[in-house]
């Protein structure tokens, strides 16, 4: 707990830094092993003066509790007070259910985790918000490293039908763009979604202004891409026996 809290301060004093209003997630990283463990921290962060601004800006919590126990006890008190999401706790089509008859609030869309469950949860979020005549379910969504060409581009296909303008997006920030592929792939995917690529540093990478990517090239036919991979360079992965 105290490690976290000052994990926090130290991610805080950045933000706080920024004069406009900002907004986060919390990403729990499935860090406790329980609901009174999970409910202490953010206890802890409302009265705690240094992370006073970064608790008021927090919309949502995810996926706090170890899966082992997450979909085990409930969790309606906290998401009361903060919606709580599941992440890692979403292994089947029927976790989101059970997840919100525990008092969870939403669901992150991965492509990780199936294309179909992604929008089978977004047709739930709406028929229980219609239902309930409320907004209270809702999805995230994250891109869990993809590599820029064909898997970031279905991935950002998939949020885009799904309504969901805001996106953790961890490849641009662990991959060095395509700098990995041949300049003959590279120059085919740029010159094919100009609007969502640019080349800087040494290779071609997503196109970010004020934190926005334009996805209007991927409308294509193909399911968002428009350009061929250069299957014949790829090498084959080396298995351990």
């Amino acid at each position: 707990m105290a490690e976290d809290i000052e994990r926090l301060a130290a991610i805080a004093a950045v933000l706080d830094r920024i004069p406009e209003a900002y907004f986060a997630s919390l990403d729990g990283n499935e860090q406790y092993d329980s609901i009174e463990g999970a409910a202490e921290l953010w206890s802890r962060m409302r009265t705690e003066p240094r992370l006073r601004r970064l608790a008021a800006s927090v919309l949502f919590i995810e996926q706090p509790i170890n899966r082992k126990y997450a979909l085990a006890k409930d969790v309606a008190a906290l998401s009361r007070d903060k919606p709580v999401v599941i992440d890692e706790s979403d292994a089947d089509l029927d976790a989101f259910p059970r997840a919100r008859a525990l008092g969870y609030s939403g669901v992150s869309s991965k492509t990780c985790k199936g294309l179909y469950k992604s929008m089978i949860n977004a047709a739930r979020c709406a028929k229980w918000n219609a239902a309930e005549q409320t907004g209270r379910y809702f999805m995230s969504a994250e891109d869990l490293t993809q590599q820029a060409g064909v898997a970031v581009q279905q991935d950002l296909a998939l949020v885009n039908l799904l309504g969901i303008g805001h996106v953790e997006r961890n490849g641009h920030h662990y991959v060095n763009g395509m700098a990995g592929l041949g300049e003959a792939e590279q120059a085919a995917f740029l010159a094919a979604h100009p609007d969502l690529y640019e080349r800087s540093h040494g290779a071609v990478r997503v196109r970010l202004r004020g934190g926005r990517l334009d996805v209007g090239s991927l409308a294509c036919a193909g399911y968002a891409v428009a350009a061929e991979p250069d299957w014949g360079g790829m090498r084959a992965m080396l298995l351990p026996d």
